[in-house]
């Protein structure tokens, strides 16, 4: 069955047993997220200015939280580079909150987005500032800098110590009413204030770009913070239920776990609250492979997931008379792997000039 079939059989089922997206208020939705800190109300620390072709890079440091004497926990600070185009001290320009991926590539974190090290379709932070946008590229925590092990700001792959370090900080998070989405939007929030604090923003015109895990908190951060006018999610955003189902594709890490997710929500509720905010997602055909029958078929079950979830959102989409305003690129572009391929990322970034471009 192609795509378009499956799509067109989707919506006439959902018509058909009247499913309603945004099932849940709002409140409860935001209480799935965890408790949120109070912001701290201290000026980023500058670590380094350096001049760029066409503007200049601000090396960035500020706190998201502080020392806790409750399970001992020390300071927690964001890193972050901020690219700033020349024609900011003229005119008003749109930002945009670049969100790295994780994985293996834990250990660069914000580097990729910034365009200093990392996989070259993974420099989208600095891709946007060339096109005349404001960026900044926030370190996600458990990332770089913030990695809590020895050394954490060296640039070697040390997995497994990393990833038990990782767990016991999502295990305090959990342990105090919070939970690793929850961080990660609270995180982004404060790398917003920042941006919004620059020089030359248009505050209107706020966007936000992640890639993989950075796509998958991306509906949540855009949820939680209505200052984000526009999204996109590469390879990124999966239905919860569809991420932890006994039948998953594959296992899944306990860290990005919601408690009470799937008894209160779906995650087409969150992107259904986001209408009428513009939102793009990604989704490459073979993610999971194509060497293989069973790998062909995970890659067509990960398509069948994201289409049933792009059909619930567009619900509320449509409800508001902005159907177009959530779209989806499927596409087999470098073999349709887990990536931002070069066609793909021009067709997405001409997508964000066409809402966050014109004042």
């Amino acid at each position: 069955m192609t795509l378009f079939r499956y799509s067109i059989l989707l919506s006439c089922l959902l018509l058909s047993v009247g499913y309603v997206t945004q099932a849940q208020s709002k409140q409860q939705l935001h209480s799935l997220l965890g408790n949120m800190p109070a912001k701290p109300h201290e000026r980023p620390d500058t670590l380094e200015k350096l001049r760029i072709d066409n503007g200049w890079r601000y090396h960035l440091k500020f706190l998201a939280e502080d020392s806790s004497t409750l399970l001992h926990t020390p300071k927690d600070f964001i890193y972050a580079y901020l690219f700033v185009p020349d024609a900011a001290a003229r005119q008003k320009l749109p930002g945009m909150v670049a969100i790295h991926q994780d994985g293996s590539h834990n250990y660069l974190g914000y580097l990729e987005t910034a365009g200093i090290a990392g996989d070259a379709d993974q420099h989208y932070g600095l891709e946007l500032y060339t096109r005349g946008y404001i960026v900044i590229c926030p370190d996600r925590f458990l990332h770089n800098k913030r990695r809590r092990i020895a050394n954490p700001d060296t640039l070697a792959d040390v997995f497994d110590k990393a990833d038990l370090a990782e767990q016991h900080w999502v295990g305090q998070l959990l342990s105090t009413g919070r939970n690793f989405i929850g961080k990660e939007v609270y995180d982004l929030m404060l790398a917003t204030d920042v941006l919004m604090e620059t020089q030359g923003i248009d505050r209107k015109r706020i966007g936000a770009v992640g890639h993989s895990a950075g796509g998958q908190i991306l509906p949540y951060f855009m949820f939680a913070d209505r200052r984000i006018t526009a999204g996109i999610s590469s390879c990124g955003v999966v239905e919860q239920a569809d991420w932890f189902a006994e039948d998953a594709i594959s296992k899944r890490n306990l860290l990005a776990v919601i408690p009470s997710f799937t008894l209160l929500a779906r995650t087409s509720d969150f992107m259904g609250r986001l209408a009428p905010r513009p939102l793009l997602l990604t989704r490459g055909l073979f993610e999971w492979g194509k060497e293989n029958s069973r790998q062909r078929e995970n890659s067509k079950r990960h398509v069948a997931s994201t289409l049933q979830l792009v059909e619930e959102s567009t619900v509320a989409y449509k409800a508001k008379n902005v159907g177009e305003h959530l779209q989806t690129i499927y596409f087999d572009e470098e073999g349709g792997r887990h990536s931002f391929p070069p066609g793909v990322k021009a067709k997405a970034f001409g997508w964000l000039d066409k809402y966050l471009k014109t004042p």
